[in-house]
């Protein structure tokens, strides 16, 4: 069991979760305030841009299972995953968790959509366009369709700019080297990894509209992102517990439909 029943973490397993994202943000910080030369912290910001990628998992996981017993800490959280992967708070619960999950078996309409509205599939440079162009679009959809977390959503995007704008008054170019351009590059990287897990399958059945990455490695190193068609059937079962729940369920996905 990863459950915690007292303390600030609801489930021991995300303490590695949290360290790595503090990681993450102390390099991140380092880069900003202790490089001097761009050269060298382009680099360092090339070097970085991996962890930020796992950093992604680390913010998903989070808006389906909040890390911490207590809403500041979730909060503040929040805010410096903002400044590692572009995702303001609540900005996933609706895009993904109220819009995605509920969409991605109509592939034409989903969130994350690798068809277009005549049904005819995408090609995969369209589709990065289309779906990063329209991640606030279709925030502000679904925002509109849930008035209570697009509340949520507005009263955070204020701290997570201002911790941002902070930054960019202190250093403007570093700012945009170390934490503007790497969102951008997360944030289409978010988009490809959609592509990655469903573009070309069959979406008639949670259990054929996914692919899935079973290697050990590859989920220790993700935070068992690799796991999805148990996640899309169970959104809301804590990351830790995927392993067994796939293991429950793999007879009945598709050989094709996963790796290792």
């Amino acid at each position: 069991m990863t459950r915690t029943s007292r303390g600030l973490l609801r489930h021991r397993a995300d303490l590695s979760a949290v360290a790595f994202v503090g990681g993450v943000f102390a390099a991140q910080l380092g880069l900003f305030l202790a490089v001097d030369r761009g050269w060298l912290a382009a680099l360092g910001v090339a070097a970085l841009l991996p962890l930020q990628s796992v950093a992604i998992a680390c913010v998903h996981n989070h808006h389906h299972q909040p890390v911490f017993t207590a809403a500041w800490a979730n909060r503040l959280y929040e805010v410096v995953l903002f400044l590692e992967t572009g995702l303001p708070p609540f900005l996933l619960t609706l895009h993904h968790n109220l819009g995605h999950h509920r969409t991605y078996l109509t592939p034409s309409a989903d969130t994350l959509r690798w068809r277009r509205p005549d049904g005819q599939p995408m090609r995969f440079g369209e589709y990065l366009w289309v779906n990063f162009a329209d991640v606030y679009r279709h925030t502000a959809t679904l925002g509109r369709r849930h008035p209570a977390v697009r509340r949520k959503f507005r009263i955070m995007l204020a701290p997570s700019l201002l911790a941002l704008g902070v930054l960019a008054a202190a250093r403007p170019g570093r700012a945009v080297l170390v934490y503007l351009l790497p969102m951008v590059l997360t944030v289409l990287n978010v988009i490809r990894v959609g592509w990655e897990h469903h573009a070309g399958l069959d979406a008639h059945d949670h259990l054929t509209a996914s692919r899935n990455r079973a290697g050990h490695l590859y989920n220790r190193l993700t935070f068992n992102s690799g796991y999805h068609t148990a996640h899309h059937l169970r959104p809301g079962l804590h990351w830790s517990q995927l392993p067994r729940f796939h293991q429950e369920i793999g007879d009945r996905i598709p050989a094709p439909l996963v790796d290792g």
